[in-house]
């Protein structure tokens, strides 16, 4: 997993800088520190929130939506508005600019994933979940005359949760068509042990380390901004067996991101190879 620091300008260079966050709170934690970085060198990164639309109101929420609620501590009609409160408020942190894309949460697509075993499984095979990654890509606003200018994050979609693997499946469509793509890690799944490695592996495509972004300038925004989704951080740490408070998430991820950084904390972000 050979890569190199790259250098603040490197990282700022294209004009527009869009991340695919399949959640409220996946930026903040798998690459707050770079969109900080961008944001403070006069870049005004988008994050386009792609899985964040309300459920619908004719339909019945099913029990294992009701209970992710009340992990939350959010009722049916608090549950959006709060998570785009929370947005907000890292984004004000990270100074990034909120993008809403018309998608609902897999919680919310009908009675298709209804326990932990099939939301982190294989995406429903179903007509209207194979459209999700082009629709995804016709959300983005993207003309073909940015390909040059913009680069687009999208998640590796480490952990197997299927609204990150749709994140995925619309950024490898994009870096098959000629975008500057970069995958970051998504943590906390990435926590596992030899998690990235596995998930590499098993993409089906092949992927290279492109870039190692050092985040010391950063790191203290990025855990600001993580701690600013108070609704979610029992549940996300949980799937790593971690607690929930601030020196617990704090010591994991700077250990995490020391590994790629050597002495610095550092987010590491992955391509297509030959791309």
């Amino acid at each position: 997993m050979s890569g190199r620091h790259m250098a603040v300008q490197e990282v700022a260079a294209p004009a527009r800088h869009i991340f695919l966050s399949p959640h409220y709170d996946d930026i903040a934690l798998s690459c707050g520190g770079t969109a900080a970085l961008l944001s403070q060198a006069g870049c005004r990164p988008e994050v386009a929130l792609i899985f964040g639309d309300y459920p619908d109101p004719a339909a019945p929420l099913t029990a294992f939506a009701e209970s992710m609620h009340r992990g939350w501590g959010l009722d049916a009609a608090q549950v959006i508005a709060g998570r785009r409160a929370e947005e907000a408020a890292a984004g004000a942190i990270l100074g990034t600019k909120d993008v809403f894309l018309p998608f609902r949460d897999a919680i919310y697509r009908g009675a298709r994933y209804t326990s932990n075993d099939v939301l982190f499984g294989t995406p429903s095979a179903d007509a209207a979940e194979a459209a999700l990654p082009s629709e995804i890509i016709a959300e983005l606003v993207v003309g073909d005359g940015e390909r040059g200018t913009t680069r687009i994050y999208a998640p590796l979609a480490i952990g197997q949760h299927v609204d990150h693997q749709q994140a995925f499946a619309a950024g490898l469509t994009l870096a098959r068509g000629g975008w500057d793509v970069w995958f970051y890690e998504d943590l906390p799944y990435a926590l596992r042990p030899r998690a990235p490695e596995q998930r590499v592996a098993s993409a089906g495509v092949p992927l290279v380390v492109r870039a190692i972004v050092d985040v010391t300038a950063t790191w203290e925004a990025k855990i600001a901004a993580i701690l600013a989704y108070p609704s979610q951080l029992a549940t996300v740490f949980s799937y790593v067996d971690s607690g929930s408070s601030r020196e617990e998430i704090e010591g994991l991820l700077r250990a995490y991101a020391m590994a790629p950084g050597g002495d610095v904390a550092a987010e590491r972000f992955w391509s297509l190879q030959g791309a």
